[in-house]
């Protein structure tokens, strides 16, 4: 019987992910949390903008590994 490893990524890479979209625009920012919801990965993140402490929540599709949405 061959079994079929489900494509996609865990809460590692998608924090790799994040990490690599928030140093982009954000300095300093820390990822404080990390959750699969509905196959997206929900990585929330606080960062600095303008002096200004605030939380941002990137939406990452848990099969692909793209960016789908940021709140």
């Amino acid at each position: 019987m061959i079994r079929h490893t489900p494509v996609g990524i865990d809460s590692d890479k998608a924090v790799v992910i994040a990490r690599e979209f928030f140093k982009q625009g954000f300095t300093p920012f820390e990822i404080v949390n990390t959750v699969l919801q509905n196959g997206t990965w929900l990585v929330k993140g606080h960062v600095i903008s303008f002096g200004l402490q605030s939380d941002r929540i990137l939406a990452i599709d848990s099969k692909t590994g793209k960016i789908v949405d940021v709140e």
